[in-house]
């Protein structure tokens, strides 16, 4: 039974891409047995938007290991360290959104009817400008709130 499932990402090496198609190898192999596939299947990886920070806390940490006890340069990479980690708490937890800016910025500050626009939405549902704007604004504030 096979442990992939649908979905799931597997690594190749592309060996060559010639216009439409590409040439694949097993990733990792000096096989050479190769597969052709479609070019436009593939798509960069995400990356971590947090990597660079992670490897920053990484190396100031190693550097307080391996800094001799009791001197400045210890004390400097203990510093540099809890800066790193800092840096990285901070980036993970964002500050959350405020729901009527992300609301006014969404509608450009054309978010109300009138009392003489209001009564004619109403009847205009589906072409109502403000209604279509409300509708906008919130739409936005509800993803932000789902985006924590």
């Amino acid at each position: 039974m096979s442990e992939w499932k649908a979905g799931g990402q597997a690594m190749v090496d592309i060996v060559e891409i010639n216009g439409p198609s590409a040439l694949i190898r097993r990733h990792g192999t000096k096989d050479h047995r190769t597969d052709v596939v479609r070019s436009d299947v593939f798509r960069p990886l995400p990356t971590d938007p947090h990597q660079a920070l992670k490897d920053a806390v990484i190396a100031a940490a190693g550097e307080v290991r391996t800094t001799a006890p009791v001197t400045d340069g210890r004390l400097r990479a203990i510093i540099k360290m809890f800066y790193a980690i800092d840096a990285l708490t901070a980036a993970q937890n964002p500050p959350k959104l405020d729901p009527v800016e992300v609301f006014y910025q969404v509608t450009d500050g054309q978010s109300t009817c009138g009392p003489y626009g209001w009564k004619h939405c109403k009847d205009t549902r589906d072409v109502c400008y403000c209604r279509n704007n409300i509708a906008s604004g919130l739409a936005a504030v509800e993803a932000a709130r789902g985006a924590k």
